[in-house]
């Protein structure tokens, strides 16, 4: 990566011709949104604070068990009271050829396309019970990893280790935390293409713009211009790759009214220009 700023945008993880990376360990948290190119697993071991995904706050504890789609917005914000203690295991997956390995097993192929598919939900559940068995399961594959790189048998088999945890779909997932950063970012995802206005906001969830700038402040760690901010490029990225539109037509499509300053910022988040961008990830290597 080419610049501070995209590191607070995309986090290319960068697998080469591996399948995946594999860590445990403590870790300070990612204080900002961002989104990776592979699917994501995280596995909550010690430690307390919120998971923001989806539009939504979950409560992170010992347990929880996280499965971000590829390119799926996201934010991990520790207590800072536990910060010192905070113990998690990240799981980046080449799902593309997991996939392929999974073909005899139909369930857990479906189930696994489901949880790559651009734009799938997030998908989070407690496994406190049987975190023993989990605790023991990564264990192994931290020292397996140790000696030697993964082969695909060996990541297939976790996550079906790790698919068969899962709750079936018309299971309930955890509640959502309240508080106003859930409608603020889910009037920003259907509002982003406007320009932006806190007064508008306010008025329609019923509260004043120092409140909803303050709590939005608080609630995610970052003010809402940055966080509409990495929306925009965030979609951008999405229409650059999916769609033959000008320059021109996307920055005005995700709320930029100059394209100038549409290049500019785009350069700045992602490090590359989005001509560039286009050019370098082409849709197949995603």
């Amino acid at each position: 990566m080419t610049s501070t700023l995209q590191e607070e945008r995309l986090e290319l993880i960068t697998l080469n011709d591996a399948i995946v990376s594999f860590s445990r360990l403590f870790a300070n948290t990612v204080r900002y949104h961002h989104w990776h190119q592979c699917l994501e697993v995280l596995y909550v071991e010690e430690g307390f604070g919120v998971v923001i995904v989806d539009n939504r706050q979950y409560t992170m504890r010992p347990g929880r068990l996280f499965f971000f789609p590829p390119f799926t917005l996201h934010r991990v914000m520790v207590d800072e009271q536990a910060e010192h203690c905070y113990r998690r295991t990240i799981i980046h997956v080449d799902h593309h050829v997991v996939l392929k390995h999974l073909r005899d097993f139909p369930h857990n192929h479906q189930r696994l396309q489901r949880l790559s598919l651009r734009g799938a939900a997030a998908v989070v559940m407690d496994a406190a019970e049987i975190h023993p068995h989990i605790d023991h399961l990564f264990s192994c594959y931290a020292r397996l990893a140790e000696s030697r790189r993964l082969n695909v048998e060996q990541v297939a088999c976790l996550l079906l280790n790790l698919l068969g945890m899962l709750p079936e779909d018309n299971e309930k997932l955890p509640e959502e935390r309240s508080g106003i950063a859930t409608p603020v970012m889910f009037w920003l995802e259907e509002n982003y293409r406007h320009k932006f206005s806190l007064e508008r906001l306010a008025q329609e969830l019923g509260k004043s713009r120092s409140y909803v700038s303050r709590r939005f402040h608080f609630e995610t760690g970052e003010p809402i211009h940055q966080y509409l901010n990495t929306l925009r490029l965030r979609k951008a990225c999405d229409y650059l790759l999916h769609s033959p539109r000008s320059i021109r037509d996307i920055a005005s499509d995700v709320g930029f009214s100059d394209v100038t300053y549409f290049i500019s910022a785009f350069k700045r988040g992602i490090g590359e220009t989005p001509l560039q961008y286009r050019k370098n990830h082409p849709p197949a290597s995603r």
